[in-house]
C-alpha cells in the first residue's frame, strides 16, 4: 500500500547533521591524542592494550588527568596481569589433585589465590575510579536534590 508521502522510507535529516559528524570524529581524535600524550612510559604491551582502550573512555569521561596517570597505569598492569592468569589457569586447570592418608583431594592450584587477589586489587581500582555502573552514580554531578531549590544547606 502506498503512502501519501512521496518518499516517505527516507529519514530527513537536520542540516547540522555533517557538522555534527565531523566534530564528533575531531573530539574522538582529542581524546586518543590525550591518552597518549599522558601514557606512561614502561608500560607492556598487554598492559598497553589496556591502556589503549580506557584512557580514551577515561579522557571523553573528564577523568584523564595527569595526577591520575600512575593509578590508571596501575589498572592496566592489574587488569593484564589478570587476563594473563586466566589464560594459563583455562589452559592448565584450575585445579590438582593430591592423594595422601584422607585420600584423593582436589585443590585450587596456588595462582588461582594470586588471581583472586588480583581481582580484589582491580575491582578497588574500579571503584574508585568510577568505571562500574554502581560506582559511576558518585560522579553523576546531575544528581538532584530532595528540597525544592530551598537547601539551606546547599551551599556546604
Amino acid at each position: 500500500m502506498a503512502g501519501r508521502y512521496p518518499n516517505e522510507n527516507q529519514v530527513a535529516k537536520h542540516p547540522a547533521f555533517d557538522e555534527g559528524v565531523e566534530k564528533a570524529a575531531e573530539n574522538e581524535a582529542a581524546h586518543i591524542e590525550r591518552a597518549q600524550e599522558l601514557r606512561p612510559a614502561g608500560l607492556s604491551e598487554s598492559e598497553l592494550l589496556v591502556w589503549n582502550r580506557i584512557a580514551p573512555e577515561l579522557s571523553r569521561l573528564s577523568r584523564l588527568r595527569a595526577h591520575y596517570v600512575d593509578f590508571i597505569a596501575e589498572y592496566c598492569i592489574v587488569k593484564a596481569r589478570m587476563d594473563a592468569a586466566r589464560i594459563d589457569l583455562d589452559q592448565e586447570q584450575w585445579v590438582y589433585m593430591t592423594t595422601g592418608r584422607h585420600g584423593i583431594q582436589w585443590k585450587s592450584r596456588p595462582e588461582v589465590a594470586q588471581l583472586n587477589d588480583d581481582w580484589r586489587k582491580w575491582n578497588s581500582l574500579v571503584a574508585q575510579l568510577g568505571l562500574s555502573p554502581a560506582t559511576e552514580l558518585r560522579f553523576n554531578d546531575r544528581q538532584g536534590t530532595l528540597f525544592d531549590g530551598n537547601d539551606e544547606f546547599g551551599g556546604i
